[in-house]
């Protein structure tokens, strides 16, 4: 998935913010990655599937550039 789509999903992501929209990722058939935005904010949560660990990012940029790296590994 290239770097500009991932920012048009973020992009939508935090348009709709007082929804729950979740975009999950899976790699070998294993779903690794949970994608939302925070209610209400542009606070983008990344959950780690395996561990349960959550990391916020507050730039879009920064977080696409994350979930890229992810992915395409």
């Amino acid at each position: 998935m290239s770097l500009s789509r991932i920012k048009e999903m973020l992009k939508t992501l935090c348009y709709y913010n007082t929804v729950e929209i979740t975009h999950t990722f899976s790699k070998y058939g294993q779903d690794f990655l949970k994608v939302n935005c925070e209610k209400n904010t542009e606070a983008i949560q990344l959950t780690f599937v395996e561990c349960q660990t959550i990391k916020y990012y507050d730039d879009a940029e920064e977080a696409a550039s994350v979930i890229e790296k992810l992915i395409n590994d």
